[in-house]
């Protein structure tokens, strides 16, 4: 029986010298089960030594992705459910959108008096906007991260506890049925308070992150009214959150 960690080894390889790689064809050559590979792959993502992707796992360059490089992947995905999120907002309403490249290309998709008023972290999401009249655009202050295409700091989160937003549009770096979780410590502080002072909540979220390593917990699927999720979401992860006690509305994308 080939060890564990043999195993993952000989997977880091295959990434590094294929670039990519998938998880069905990993399990068949390996001759182990696709959770043993996706909880391989899981760990290796944790340790930094490959990125899990839907499916399966692409050479890591660079360390974390920036914000950059993650706005301009999956576009067509990310467009699907920034459409299925379209529907939320309403014209009287004050909405919180948070930095993110999914929310970004939401935010590609409005129209000017879509909101009374939107309120983001996100210089890119602000610039998205910047022809809007009807719509006031609202930019939080703080310090700007490039990294993670958003402004941070004591400054916006007090700037987002002094609001009250009828809609937040919370973006999410991993998920499960008991946990929400991103990957910043100092952005978790910030998206907690933004679910905390608003009405309705609500995020769209790629397939990929159902499970991602993400190790700061910023609330429960419970907590969300919507989620927006891919057609083509694994049966499993469907049906977990819809086991959820008083969980979000689930909004399918439509298919590519």
């Amino acid at each position: 029986m080939q060890l564990a960690e043999e195993r993952r080894r000989l997977i880091v390889a295959a990434v590094d010298h294929e670039g990519k790689v998938l998880a069905a064809e990993l399990a068949q050559r390996f001759q182990t089960s696709e959770d043993t590979i996706r909880r391989d792959l899981r760990d290796l993502d944790l340790a930094g030594r490959l990125r899990r992707v839907h499916g399966g796992a692409i050479r890591r360059v660079g360390g974390e992705t920036s914000f950059g490089q993650r706005e301009s992947a999956d576009l067509q995905r990310k467009a699907l459910l920034a459409q299925a999120l379209r529907p939320l907002l309403q014209p009287g309403d004050t909405v919180l959108i948070d930095a993110g490249s999914t929310n970004l290309a939401l935010a590609r998709q409005l129209d000017d008096g879509c909101a009374a008023t939107i309120v983001t972290n996100s210089p890119h999401i602000t610039l998205a906007l910047g022809e809007f009249r009807q719509t006031r655009v609202i930019l939080l202050g703080g310090t700007y991260s490039a990294q993670c295409g958003a402004v941070l700091g004591a400054r916006t989160l007090a700037d987002i506890e002094q609001l009250r937003a009828d809609l937040c549009i919370v973006g999410l770096c991993g998920l499960d049925s008991r946990r929400l979780g991103t990957s910043d410590g100092e952005e978790a502080i910030l998206k907690r308070a933004m679910l905390a002072g608003s009405a309705r909540r609500a995020a769209a979220v790629l397939n990929e992150r159902f499970g991602a390593p993400a190790p700061f917990f910023l609330g429960t699927p419970a907590e969300l009214d919507h989620l927006a999720v891919e057609a083509d979401l694994p049966a499993d992860h469907m049906a977990a959150l819809g086991d959820v006690a008083n969980g979000p509305e689930l909004i399918v994308a439509e298919r590519p």
